[in-house]
C-alpha cells in the first residue's frame, strides 16, 4: 500500500531520534489474526518470557482524525544476526507507531519510535577479564512503513568501544544497511487476548552488508572479525517477536 500523509509527516522528527530502529512487516497494519488462524502458547511462549509493552512513544494523532478510531501498537523482538563471520545479539525494546483512518476515510499511519538495547559483541574481546570492549546498536535512518509487507527497513549499526570514532558504524545513513525482516508463516501464536499479544518468529536471509565506515584506524580489524563487506545470501537476521496495541481511548 502507498504510503500515507501522516507517516510522511513525521519523517524528520522520528529519524532523528536516538536509539531508534524499526522492524518492519512484524507488526502488520492489518488487524491482528484471529485465533481461530493462529495456535495456542507454547510451552517457550510462557508468561514468563512475554515482555512489558511499552506505550511511551505512542505519537500525537494527525489533525481532524477521530481518536476513538485510533490504535498505538508496540513490538518487541529479540534474536540474533549472523553478519559475515559474526553471530551478533539484538535486543528492540519497543518498536511503536499509531494507525487508523485519516479524515478522507483512507488508512493513516504515525510512526512513534523504536527504542533498541546497545549490546556488548561477543568475541575475544570479553575474554580478558575486564568485560566487554566492543557494543554494537542498531539505528533508524528513515520512517517504516507498518503498511507495506516487503518489511524492508533502512539501518546503520553503531559501534563504540576504545579507539572507536563516535560515528563508528556499519552503514551510514546515506547508504544504510536494508533489512527485510518478515514474518515467518505458521509461526503466529496468541498469547492473550486481554490484553491482546500475538508472538510469531521474523527472518531476514537476503540482507547485504557493507564495510564499516567512520572508524579510523580500527577499521580494517573490524572489518576482518565481522567478515565485511559480506553479500546478500552469507548473512541471517532471525528471531521472535511480541505485539500488543491499546486504543487512544485505553491511553
Amino acid at each position: 500500500m502507498r504510503k500515507t500523509s501522516a507517516l510522511l509527516a513525521v519523517a524528520t522528527a522520528a529519524a532523528s531520534t536516538a536509539a531508534i530502529i524499526a522492524l518492519p512487516a512484524a507488526a502488520s497494519a492489518a488487524a491482528p489474526p484471529s485465533a481461530a488462524t493462529t495456535g495456542p502458547a507454547t510451552a517457550a511462549t510462557t508468561a514468563a518470557t512475554v515482555p512489558t509493552f511499552d506505550y511511551r512513544d505512542c505519537p500525537q494523532l494527525p489533525p481532524g482524525v477521530d481518536p476513538t478510531k485510533w490504535r498505538c501498537e508496540v513490538l518487541v523482538a529479540e534474536g540474533t544476526a549472523t553478519i559475515g563471520g559474526a553471530t551478533l545479539p539484538f535486543d528492540f525494546t519497543a518498536v511503536t507507531h499509531a494507525e487508523g483512518p485519516l479524515p478522507d476515510g483512507t488508512p493513516g499511519q504515525v510512526f512513534g519510535g523504536f527504542r533498541a538495547a546497545s549490546l556488548p559483541v561477543p568475541g575475544r574481546q570479553s575474554g580478558d577479564g575486564h568485560g566487554p570492549k566492543l557494543w554494537m546498536r542498531p539505528q533508524l535512518t528513515a520512517v517504516p512503513d507498518f503498511y507495506s509487507q516487503s518489511g524492508a527497513m533502512s539501518l546503520t549499526f553503531q559501534l563504540t568501544g576504545p579507539r572507536l570514532a563516535p560515528q563508528c558504524s556499519i552503514g551510514t545513513n546515506a547508504a544504510p544497511v536494508q533489512v527485510a525482516a518478515g514474518r515467518v508463516p505458521g509461526t503466529t501464536q496468541w498469547i492473550s487476548q486481554n490484553p491482546p499479544i500475538i508472538t510469531f518468529q521474523v527472518l531476514d536471509q537476503t540482507l547485504a552488508v557493507p564495510e564499516v565506515s567512520g572508524c579510523g584506524r580500527e577499521a580494517e580489524e573490524l572489518n576482518r572479525r565481522f567478515g565485511l563487506p559480506s553479500p546478500s545470501g552469507a548473512n541471517r537476521l532471525s528471531g521472535t517477536a511480541f505485539y500488543s496495541f491499546k486504543s487512544y481511548a485505553q491511553l
